[in-house]
Parts: structure tokens; sequence; C-alpha cells
């Protein structure tokens, strides 16, 4: 069965790229595409993602409060952040989140697959 990887961005060239880099390094694993973190919750809870990718500034709801809101109905699923700021600031601030991993914007090709992989062999 297939790894499916939740993509919740609302910059729609950045999730573009971020989808991109996914297929070209594993076309096996199953995207799913939301811009908000509302419509994030609701295909979360459709397809059941193993990992979830967050923006944190998202249309209405936060990244931080969807990946709470997934993480209540789904605790299995691995959460990584993704974020244009300081994530060891982010990590501190959100320490009693739920979140596994927060990556920055800037490191996605050095770090985003490798996290990824990391968690999908846990799962």
């Amino acid at each position: 069965m297939p790894k499916k990887i939740l993509l919740v961005e609302d910059y729609d060239e950045f999730r573009e790229m971020v989808k991109v880099h996914l297929v070209k390094h594993n076309s096996q694993w199953e995207i799913f595409e939301a811009s908000s973190g509302e419509l994030g919750v609701i295909k979360a809870l459709r397809e059941h993602p193993d990992v979830v990718l967050m923006d944190i500034r998202l249309p209405n709801i936060n990244g931080i409060d969807a990946a709470n809101q997934i993480k209540k109905y789904l605790p299995q699923v691995k959460i990584i952040i993704l974020t244009m700021f300081e994530t060891d600031a982010f990590k501190e601030m959100f320490k009693s989140e739920d979140i596994t991993a927060y990556i920055g914007k800037s490191e996605i090709y050095e770090k985003l697959i490798p996290e990824i992989e990391k968690h999908l062999a846990e799962a």
C-alpha cells in the first residue's frame, strides 16, 4: 500500500514545488494537497495520511491549530511543520504540541525527504 502524504500550504507555487520534489524522490507516494488549515483537517480525516506537511501561516486556522485538530482524531499521523521562521524558536514555543518535526522552508531540499523517510519507516 502506498504511503500517503498531505501537503497543507496556501502559497500555490511553493506547494507545487514541494509536490514536484516529493514525486521526483518517490513516485509511489500518494500526495494530497490542501490550501488552508480547514481543508487540511478535512482532507486528513478523509484520506488518513501517514505524514502531514503543514505550513504555519494559513488562512482561517493556523497550522498549529490544524495540526492539533488532526492529531486529536489521527494520533498516529506524523506532522512536520514547514516554516519561514526560526525553527528552534518554534520548537521551544510549541514543545508541548504534538508536532513531529520542524523544517525551515529554506532547508526543504536538504532535510524534508530524510525526515519523511524516517517517520514513514516508523509507521
